[in-house]
């Protein structure tokens, strides 16, 4: 009994003050029970069947919730040879057919959410067939290149077309969008040609929109180019201009319908106030009188990139019209124009026929006519001339380009 006795008061120090294990006098509030995530309708769609290099187009549909406001999208793979997704964050997404030596099923899978956070997911499932040629050594096709065409300059709220078709590669499929400026709206980006309204003018910046196209061939490769569309205000016209010279004004009146192309050009320079204070730097009696690109001290200006050659419209060289200036190369011009004084036409009386034909093959691109003026062109082409600064032909007085304007449209 003594030993029992004595055993407990060595023990009754080692117990702790107070009991193990016992939770804080202050508990934290219990977690209330998780509440069951609101379900998103969601369906999937695409083709049942698919062939080797087939471009498939998946598609999810939502029925949206009154609170769902915005939809996010996120599709993935889940059975099959495993593929590529193109736009795999929105309702619409696609992958190209993988060559397979036999028929397989590929699975997948697009998980949707909206602002609420409702979650909803739906399946679809496609079978792509056997590729007949699979393994056999193939030839690689050429690298695709991509042309998303000219420039272009359009009046606020003209229809504007742009065209890839001269793309080349095999099995091409077509992607456009806008890089910057004014958004505008595609009927479908997905074609070769596009189409949409050029947007209002903005007379405090530079109306101009920017697009690439994105091209990709049978195995994948993708290449890019872009383009650009200058916009011009409606309240002035597209045809009729004037050339304010140190001589006197000159009306022009153009021809967009026979060389699009080149009078785009001409207004996009135009619209800049490129011209302002450049100088008549070549006159030849009895021939022509030419500017467009350098200043009074003949230091040249920067210029865009050259334009395309269109001379072949039917329009001629004769009296009073004006024509691009260009080098050797038929598709060279750029900023330079010159007016014809004489009848610069095979048989006229000019010193040249400079038509197609005539003493080039491709010709020189005539983009409109004097309306009012002729007088004033006769004046500059009348003018004392010699030689400064390497070039030969230029007035000995300075006949400079005051300013270039676009008329009233309807003047």
């Amino acid at each position: 009994m003594t030993r029992l006795l004595t055993l407990a008061v060595i023990l009754i120090p080692l117990v702790p003050a107070g009991p193990l294990g016992c939770p804080p006098a202050d508990l934290p509030p219990e977690e209330p029970e998780p509440t069951e995530r609101a379900v998103l309708t969601t369906t999937a769609t695409g083709p049942a069947l698919a062939g080797v290099g087939q471009v498939v187009t998946l598609a999810a549909t939502v029925e949206p919730r009154p609170d769902s406001g915005t939809i996010s999208y996120a599709w993935a793979q889940i059975a099959g040879r495993g593929v590529a997704l193109a736009d795999a964050e929105s309702a619409t997404a696609s992958f190209r057919a993988p060559s397979l030596p036999a028929a397989q099923i590929l699975r997948f899978i697009v998980t949707t959410r909206d602002d609420a956070g409702a979650v909803g997911r739906a399946e679809v499932a496609v079978r792509v067939t056997a590729d007949p040629s699979y393994g056999e050594p193939t030839t690689e096709p050429t690298r695709p290149t991509a042309d998303a065409g000219t420039d272009q300059w359009a009046l606020s709220g003209e229809a504007v077309s742009l065209d890839g078709s001269k793309s080349t590669g095999q099995g091409l499929t077509y992607r456009w969008r806008q890089v910057s400026g004014t958004a505008v709206t595609f009927a479908d980006p997905m074609g070769a040609q596009v189409t949409f309204t050029a947007p209002a003018f903005h007379a405090d910046s530079n109306n101009l929109l920017l697009f690439e196209l994105t091209v990709t061939d049978a195995i994948g490769r993708q290449v890019t180019d872009r383009t650009q569309v200058k916009v011009g205000s409606a309240a002035l016209s597209d045809r009729r201009v004037r050339i304010e010279t140190s001589l006197g004004d000159i009306t022009l009146e153009l021809d967009r319908e026979k060389a699009p192309v080149t009078v785009g050009n001409f207004l996009w320079y135009i619209d800049d106030g490129f011209f302002d204070g450049t100088l008549i730097h070549r006159v030849i009696a009895n021939f022509v009188i030419q500017g467009g690109g350098y200043l009074p001290d003949l230091t040249e200006k920067k210029v865009r990139a050259p334009i395309v050659n269109e001379a072949d419209n039917g329009l001629s060289n004769v009296r009073g019209t004006i024509a691009m200036a260009r080098t050797n190369d038929p598709n060279s011009a750029t900023s330079q124009f010159f007016i014809n004084v004489k009848d610069n036409i095979a048989g006229g009386d000019g010193l040249s026929d400079l038509d197609p034909g005539g003493v080039s093959a491709e010709g020189y691109a005539v983009f409109g006519h004097v309306t009012d003026g002729m007088d004033v062109v006769d004046a500059i082409a009348a003018v004392e001339t010699g030689s400064r600064d390497g070039f030969s032909d230029v007035p000995v007085e300075d006949v400079t380009v005051t300013t270039i304007r676009r008329l009233p449209a309807g003047s």
